[in-house]
């Protein structure tokens, strides 16, 4: 992980708790237990990456079935190519789970789309 990116996500997870439906959303999720998405997307060619703190009903996606992603924060501007997206969400989620105090790491999908090896 890239120690120089965590102070960034610090910073990221700040404006989250300053932010009035963003914060009660999170906080909701975390003390609730359940497993946060990170959705690191774009909006369309050449813009950049934004991602989203969302959650999805587990128990339809592990049957396989359609969960749509329910985003609970967007924060735009977190990254400039789908490349980043690892070492990006790595230290994000790590940020945020010491934040909140998460009992699983949050997952990371690329728009949309869960990401191999995580």
């Amino acid at each position: 992980m890239d120690p120089e990116l965590l102070p960034y996500f610090d910073h990221v997870c700040d404006l989250i708790a300053a932010h009035p439906s963003y914060s009660v959303k999170v906080e909701n999720a975390a003390r609730a237990g359940e497993q946060l998405i990170l959705n690191y997307h774009t909006h369309g060619p050449g813009q950049g990456y934004c991602v989203s703190v969302c959650v999805r009903n587990e128990s339809l996606a592990k049957l396989g079935l359609p969960a749509p992603l329910e985003e609970h924060a967007h924060i735009r501007a977190i990254g400039k190519t789908a490349e980043e997206c690892g070492p990006r969400m790595e230290a994000f989620a790590a940020r945020l789970s010491n934040r909140y105090r998460l009992k699983r790491m949050p997952v990371v999908f690329l728009d949309g789309v869960p990401c191999a090896g995580r």
